[in-house]
């Protein structure tokens, strides 16, 4: 894992793309480094870079939109839904549902700019230490939400995938889910991965279960075994491979840990803390994290050829 960097954003009522953005035209995915504009990037002025919320970095400016990368694969763990709502006076499930928003202009900017794959934490295994009522709550929002938001995911070309262990999770949701993956399992837009009732650890123990009963069975040698073998007992096998591990691990409200999200996976993922609470996270936040991703030089162990 690389080096974190706050990167700071704003409330629903903050800029906008239409209010000076990045130009979705001028950015370059890491998918397709040849998706380059020689055209103009807009201008960057001082005060704009204040009120952006970026963190600088040695005061350095933020790079023009013609220097913006987009990573290929995306990991969001969305915090701070009840945080959000207690600063506001509100009730904790009034934050979870708030925070649906969030997810959706999430998906949408992904889509927009050409993210191939985004990985969402939605509830982890430890989220069961939870009241009765907010657990409850929130399962009959996600069995809503995959209701409702499912013929625009598919018009989108949204592909869904679910990670985690379905066993105790409820029958009626577990019927929405299996539902969803059908319908989309042919869209190729974005491969859209939510984690529920999701563990790392858990799910590092189960593959090397796994791979332990495939050698004891004698399907495979003990020299067989190496890490794209192992990997490919994770349950982020799903992941189509041209899609890559994650390039960014964005979280937000301003924590600073993993909680045991993809841990295996995120071994070269570039980090960024985001301080806003997740109802709060917008397309300006999205664009804020890209401009401090485009600073990052991720070289894996190596050194770029100026280094040499």
């Amino acid at each position: 894992m690389r080096s974190a960097h706050h990167v700071g954003g704003v409330g629903r009522e903050g800029r906008g793309l239409a209010s000076g953005g990045l130009d979705r035209a001028r950015v370059r995915s890491t998918a397709d480094p040849s998706t380059t504009t020689a055209s103009p990037s807009p201008s960057y002025s001082e005060e704009e870079a204040g009120e952006s919320g970026v963190t600088e970095r040695g005061g350095e400016p933020p790079p023009s939109s013609e220097e913006v990368k987009v990573p290929r694969h995306l990991a969001v763990i969305m915090d701070g839904n009840y945080r959000w709502a207690l600063q506001r006076g509100r009730r904790g499930e009034e934050g979870h549902a708030a925070g649906i928003d969030a997810l959706r202009t999430l998906v949408e900017c992904s889509v927009s700019y050409g993210v191939r794959a985004l990985t969402v934490y939605a509830f982890s295994v430890d989220n069961w230490k939870r009241g009765d009522g907010e657990r409850s709550f929130i399962f009959t929002l996600f069995e809503r939400c995959l209701n409702t938001e499912i013929s625009e995911l598919l018009a989108k070309g949204v592909c869904i995938r679910f990670i985690g262990v379905r066993t105790g999770l409820p029958h009626s949701l577990r019927v929405l889910m299996d539902r969803a993956e059908s319908l989309t399992r042919d869209n190729t837009s974005l491969h859209l991965t939510i984690a529920i009732n999701y563990s790392a650890r858990a799910d590092i123990v189960a593959a090397a279960r796994g791979i332990a009963r495939a050698v004891s069975e004698n399907r495979i040698g003990a020299e067989d075994v190496d890490e794209d073998l192992f990997q490919s007992h994770l349950s982020t096998s799903v992941i189509p491979p041209s899609c890559g591990q994650p390039d960014l691990l964005l979280r937000t409200s301003g924590e600073e840990r993993l909680s045991n999200f993809l841990l295996w996976e995120l071994a070269y993922t570039e980090l960024c803390f985001v301080k806003v609470n997740w109802p709060d996270f917008n397309e300006e936040s999205f664009e804020n994290a890209l401009q401090e991703y485009s600073k990052r030089d991720r070289r894996y162990g190596g050194r770029t050829q100026d280094q040499q």
